[in-house]
């Protein structure tokens, strides 16, 4: 993850010459836990402004068509990144995300699984609380606001955990799990429309 790290310095420099990063409840993300790091996702910069607004390394799931091209495949792999089918069960990605948690990583994943524009935040796919359950990990909530138009402020709100490890011994169907996903939706939501009044920090 060497390369994570050294792009992760270079972004984090160029990101705060572009923007004013306002940067809330970094104190919620474990320090030593794995744990699902779950934002919003309006734009291709929405990785980068988290990646450099979290204190640890993030594995992002990427969608399968982006290692299709010999550059990104290499580009994604060195930092950390791995595929997933969008639009079907990927059992490997299940299984690989599922390790990441249960080994202590932090895993990125958007909930609605693909960009949404407008200011509507969109509908969660059922992934998140299925890994959060499976893993027996905690979600983290991540509001990314802003427009990305240069020397604007951009907002990067963590919030509290969501902890699903009260359904762990139940029989939850497909339904189930995308209503539970769902919690995830309205709890960035509450994050866009009130912030959080502890931990400020600047990135």
């Amino acid at each position: 993850m060497s390369l994570y790290r050294i792009l992760r310095f270079i972004a984090k420099g160029v990101f705060k010459l572009i923007y004013r990063i306002e940067v809330k409840g970094i104190e919620n993300i474990p320090k030593d836990e794995g744990a699902l790091i779950c934002p919003n996702h309006y734009t291709w910069a929405d990785p980068v402004m988290v990646a450099i607004t979290t204190p640890r390394p993030i594995r992002f799931m990427a969608k399968f068509e982006a290692f299709q091209n010999p550059f990104l495949r290499f580009l994604l792999k060195n930092l950390g990144a791995f595929p997933v089918r969008r639009g079907e069960p990927d059992l490997n990605a299940i299984k690989t995300a599922l390790k990441l948690l249960k080994d202590g990583h932090l895993l990125g994943l958007f909930p609605q699984g693909t960009r949404v524009k407008g200011e509507d935040l969109g509908k969660a796919h059922s992934g998140v609380a299925l890994l959060s359950i499976k893993s027996n990990k905690k979600v983290i909530p991540v509001f990314i606001g802003g427009s990305y138009v240069p020397f604007t402020k951009m907002r990067v709100f963590f919030g509290e955990p969501i902890d699903f490890s009260a359904y762990t011994k139940d029989k939850l169907t497909g339904e189930d799990y995308l209503r539970l996903s769902q919690i995830v939706i309205e709890k960035i939501k509450e994050l866009k429309e009130g912030g959080i009044n502890d931990g400020n920090s600047s990135c």
